[in-house]
């Protein structure tokens, strides 16, 4: 396999326009990308490879409708030697970061440019065994969600901006995660407890389904139970939510709140909805900020005080944006973001105004 530069695969197949085009389902931006092509000779072979990794993958094309995707460098990956195995613990890198970039619920390892099946299979078992032992961090980035298969059967939904990090090989008396961000767990029933750990109380379930929001800009963290039990572990106790009810940990002053509550404005982000109970308008702005991948940049602090109830589907960010100024009293002008010529994104912009 020739050499190639990963960065420039992961950034073309991060972008929503070259994905449609890739795909045959945006043909009138042929152009755009030949010429993108024709101004980047010596990145035709990872053009090549990024256009037969798009249509090798299968994708929920109401998912990439919606999501505004956008390209997140990752940083930390090692460089390779162009050795047989270091070659397919590569291509297997790029496959799973395409998988969390592009929110793909399911992957095609036949055809793949890179690995055939038995390659992919044994590439995953060689990167399970290397990191036994050692921690698996998921990272999901801003403008997408990811789905986890945990060691057990579980599964963990990652929203926006949120990572993930457990042992490959549960510890044989507890099942245990760390969670930075947002994330849904649906826990199989075992013998042996399974553990959140966040920025708030440790949350132990035998086997449930319940939301973690944990943030760590965030001065609040909140857990909300749609079945089963759930114990909080806070200052050497437990304390127990059932079926309906939401506890909100406080940071700063290390106290908890319990109540009864809808779960709507907790659980409807795995549905691609957006709901808001008498959340301030900033409130609302972080969470666009981590689902769109773009920085609201407010005209005055006070303008994000604001408390609003609101509902909205995970459509096309400027017709949320338009649903907004409708029903508060500001005015915003919106700058898309963008890849420069070196492959970097450039966020989007959001400037609010009050309206005089």
């Amino acid at each position: 396999m020739s050499k190639f530069d990963e960065q420039i695969v992961e950034t073309l197949i991060s972008d929503t326009s070259f994905i449609r085009w890739a795909k045959g389902k945006q043909p009138e931006d042929e152009g755009k990308w030949m010429r993108w092509k024709a101004d980047h000779p010596k990145n035709e072979g990872e053009f090549t490879e990024a256009v037969k990794l798009v249509q090798t993958l299968s994708f929920n094309s109401s998912a990439i409708s919606d999501l505004e995707i956008s390209y997140l460098r990752q940083k930390t990956f090692n460089k390779y030697d162009q050795t047989q195995s270091q070659r397919k613990n590569r291509s297997l890198s790029i496959l799973i970061r395409a998988a969390a970039v592009l929110f793909i619920p399911l992957l095609l390892a036949a055809g793949w440019l890179f690995l055939n099946q038995e390659h992919w299979k044994s590439a995953y078992t060689t990167l399970a065994s290397n990191q036994s032992g050692q921690d698996v961090t998921v990272y999901s980035p801003k403008g997408t969600r990811t789905v986890v298969q945990l060691p057990d059967g579980s599964k963990a939904w990652l929203n926006a901006d949120s990572y993930l990090t457990y042992s490959p090989v549960f510890d044989p008396n507890s099942r245990t995660v760390h969670l930075e961000g947002e994330a849904f767990f649906e826990v199989q029933k075992r013998k042996q407890p399974f553990i959140v750990e966040s920025f708030g109380p440790s949350v132990k379930v035998y086997g449930t389904r319940f939301n973690v929001n944990s943030y760590r800009e965030e001065p609040t963290v909140t857990v909300a139970l749609e079945t089963g039990s759930v114990a909080l572990q806070v200052n050497n106790t437990e304390q127990f939510l059932t079926p309906g009810e939401v506890s909100s940990f406080n940071r700063e002053q290390k106290s908890i709140r319990i109540e009864k509550r809808d779960l709507a404005p907790y659980l409807a982000w795995r549905d691609g909805q957006f709901v808001f109970r008498a959340s301030s308008l900033q409130a609302i702005f972080n969470v666009f900020e981590r689902h769109y991948n773009v920085e609201f940049q407010l005209e005055n602090q006070e303008l994000g005080q604001a408390k609003y109830d609101a509902t909205f589907t995970s459509e096309n960010f400027e017709k949320i944006l338009h649903l907004l100024e409708l029903t508060a009293p500001i005015q915003m002008e919106y700058t898309k973001g963008y890849f420069n010529k070196e492959g970097d994104y450039i966020k989007g912009i959001v400037k609010v105004k009050a309206i005089k």
